[in-house]
């Protein structure tokens, strides 16, 4: 529903991008946390929710996680230079004939499946950190928008591997130490760059 609503309003054009993102990632989490709090009453660890926890991640969750990856993968081999269209000049791709709001809203479908799933890791309020900061990092290096992709995948896995690694040993929330090795990497990427990146 959120999905529908954002690509429709930013056909609209009456708000940035930017801005519409915002507004409806702080409505979904204030509607999540209210949800939660009318069906789990006290019992909700609102912790947890909010940066994670993957110790508590259950065998479903690890199968839901391969699911919502097949799927994710599965799409986005099939619709990669439409999307990519998409992304890099919008108005070309209207141009083309390309149904753009068909593919925006996929587009948002998959990233609000890659959220779902990433909530019990990082928690909703650092999932924003996973879905820019690894691009960030690889637009440094990257010569291709597939190179980004794959780059950005590696950037994510290390960093939750070095915020795994991090949280345990000094028993501290895994979100907020995954989303810290993120920022120390980003840090890194910027020091190193050339000087002439565009």
């Amino acid at each position: 529903i959120f999905a529908f609503l954002i690509v429709t309003l930013q056909e609209r054009q009456f708000l940035s991008n930017d801005a519409i993102l915002g507004i409806f990632s702080h409505i979904a989490l204030s509607l999540g946390i209210v949800v939660l709090a009318l069906v789990g009453g006290a019992n909700t660890d609102y912790f947890s929710l909010l940066f994670g926890d993957i110790l508590s991640i259950t065998r479903d969750d690890i199968i839901w996680v391969y699911a919502v990856l097949v799927v994710i993968v599965v799409l986005m081999s099939i619709f990669w230079q439409r999307l990519l269209l998409l992304t890099l000049n919008e108005e070309l791709a209207k141009a083309e004939g390309l149904k753009h709001m068909f593919y925006q809203l996929l587009f948002m479908l998959m990233i609000a499946l890659a959220v779902s799933v990433s909530v019990q890791i990082v928690g909703v309020l650092l999932i924003t950190s996973l879905l820019i900061i690894p691009p960030a990092i690889a637009r440094v290096f990257a010569r291709t928008p597939s190179q980004m992709v794959f780059q950005s995948i590696f950037i994510s896995i290390a960093a939750v591997i070095i915020g795994l690694s991090g949280s345990m040993y000094y028993d501290v929330a895994t979100g907020p130490a995954i989303v810290i090795s993120l920022g120390i990497l980003f840090v890194l990427s910027q020091l190193i760059a050339p000087k002439n990146l565009s």
